[in-house]
């Protein structure tokens, strides 16, 4: 496991951390921030993962995945950026609590999830090939993507939960 304590430590020094601490406006909207974007990205990711259950069939996967997939991203974005101004404040005490390590971990195991998705041929074929069914694959990193998420969001909302 890599020693992250340099990147924590440089992020406890930094001028954002400084800023945030200055501000509890700023933290506020940085919280808000964090908020929405996770809402943003499971918001996306959930009608998605549904799909790919086999719920809605009618609705061309390919479609779904290209404006649900970006909107995803976008929220992923604001979640990623806010948590990280977010966690400047107190980087060692958030990374040393088992709450927001056990949510480390589960957001890799969605990452991995994700990527090893894209790697299955008919996902990248979804474009040129009438995507209203489903495939096993499909069906458990939908599965898995929601039981994931559904780890994470408990974590986000009672961090004393380990």
């Amino acid at each position: 496991m890599p020693d992250i304590a340099p990147l924590l430590e440089f992020l406890a020094r930094s001028q954002l951390a400084r800023t945030m601490a200055g501000s509890a406006d700023l933290r506020e909207a940085a919280a808000a921030t964090h908020l929405f974007g996770t809402l943003m990205l499971v918001g996306a990711v959930l009608p998605l993962n549904l799909r790919l259950i086999g719920f809605w069939r009618s609705a061309p996967l390919a479609d779904l995945a290209r404006v649900l997939g970006h909107t995803a991203f976008v929220g992923l974005l604001l979640a990623l950026a806010s948590g990280i101004a977010l966690m400047s404040t107190r980087p060692m005490a958030i990374a040393g609590d088992p709450a927001f390590q056990a949510k480390a971990v589960l957001l890799a195991a969605l990452a991995v999830n994700a990527l090893l998705l894209r790697l299955v041929p008919a996902w990248r074929l979804l474009d040129q090939v009438d995507s209203r069914g489903t495939i096993s694959r499909f069906r458990l990193a939908g599965v898995l993507s929601l039981v994931l998420w559904g780890g994470v969001l408990a974590l986000m909302r009672w961090p004393g939960l380990i």
